[in-house]
């Protein structure tokens, strides 16, 4: 099945459908409906398992009382807490910063003690160790944004190389975190991030083959379809991708910024406004922990082919009897599946953005 525009963009799905004597229904005949979507850019592909939400939402929820446990127990030591931060957190060399750490508000940037690329900071958004995740609030983003974009800029005076930027969050282990403390993680390095090295090739493609921007289309097909569009915050777009990577996503595109030092303190507001929002729906649905990653160009090149752009996704429930969500066929077959259709997740989502 194609849906087409007049712009050269196809959302592009084959269903098939998989039948079994289920036991569930007295070995009767079932048929389930498996749908295989490929993105429009990048071609990689996704499974929609739509309608098996309701079979996984139990792992989606998390239990109150380890949720409660895990901050309680995890408080006194913490490397993130206020007094730990400046006794125990690594310091930049001179060459980034004079006094060790780069402030931007409450948030505070300094070197991760163990590095997951050539260069990688941690950011911590807040003093505060317990905060659930309907208690993140706009200006812990926008702050922790401000001192990841501060990092980069003297990173890149220093080595002008070093090109290529990334910004993530892990919330609760769930989602990769070893440390309850909210933080935030930037990466850089001079060699391209797999991932954003993808986008940017495909956009690059794009431009080239139609002389326009694909993000820019994108958006333009997304609000002619309605069905996964959510709206605008300033020139901050936000839509559930046709193709997503994981469970429950969310995608923001920021109209004509192609890098992270192309972004206003109010660009960074809306970003916050719109991740706030998300993570308020996710709360509401009984979710606990998501990851977050923004995709950005080469710092400080402009670019007509490429908008930056933030991907958020939840992750399973924090308890006792922990199940993950990523298994072989997402770790080592690079085959995604979700258990509803990203405009069903929409729908959700929209309720946040009216």
């Amino acid at each position: 099945m194609f849906i087409r525009f007049s712009l050269p963009i196809h959302f592009e799905s084959v269903t098939r459908e998989a039948r079994i004597l289920s036991p569930l229904k007295d070995f009767e005949l079932d048929s389930q409906t498996i749908e295989h979507r490929r993105d429009p850019l990048t071609g990689r592909s996704v499974i929609v398992l739509n309608g098996r939400l309701d079979y996984v939402r139990r792992f989606l929820e998390s239990d109150g009382t380890a949720v409660e446990d895990l901050a309680s127990s995890t408080q006194q030591g913490c490397p993130f807490c206020p007094d730990s931060v400046q006794t125990r957190a690594p310091k930049f060399p001179p060459e980034i910063s004079a006094e060790g750490r780069i402030y931007a508000g409450e948030a505070v940037c300094f070197p991760s003690l163990f590095a997951h690329d050539d260069y990688n900071a941690i950011v911590v958004p807040t003093h505060s160790h317990k905060v659930a995740l309907n208690q993140l609030r706009p200006v812990m983003f926008a702050d922790s944004f401000t001192a990841c974009i501060e990092y980069f800029r003297r990173l890149h005076e220093w080595r002008p190389e070093v090109k290529n930027n990334a910004i993530v969050m892990n919330f609760y282990p769930p989602a990769g975190s070893t440390i309850a403390h909210p933080h935030i993680q930037a990466l850089a390095s001079d060699l391209p991030i797999q991932a954003t090295h993808e986008l940017l090739k495909g956009s690059a493609a794009y431009f080239q083959n139609h002389g326009a921007s694909y993000w820019a289309d994108l958006i333009q097909a997304e609000e002619h379809v309605g069905e996964r569009y959510l709206g605008k915050l300033g020139r901050v777009h936000w839509l559930t991708p046709f193709a997503p990577k994981g469970l429950n996503e969310a995608q923001a595109i920021i109209s004509n910024a192609s890098d992270l030092s192309s972004l206003s303190p109010g660009d960074l507001d809306d970003v916050a406004k719109g991740i706030v929002r998300i993570l308020a729906c996710y709360y509401d649905m009984g979710v606990r922990s998501f990851n977050l990653a923004v995709h950005s160009g080469p710092f400080r090149e402009a670019s007509d082919y490429f908008d930056l752009n933030l991907r958020i996704v939840s992750r399973y429930g924090y308890k006792p009897r922990f199940v993950s969500d990523v298994w072989a066929l997402q770790y080592l077959l690079d085959e995604q599946e979700v258990y509803q259709a990203p405009e069903e997740t929409c729908c959700e989502f929209r309720k946040y953005f009216k």
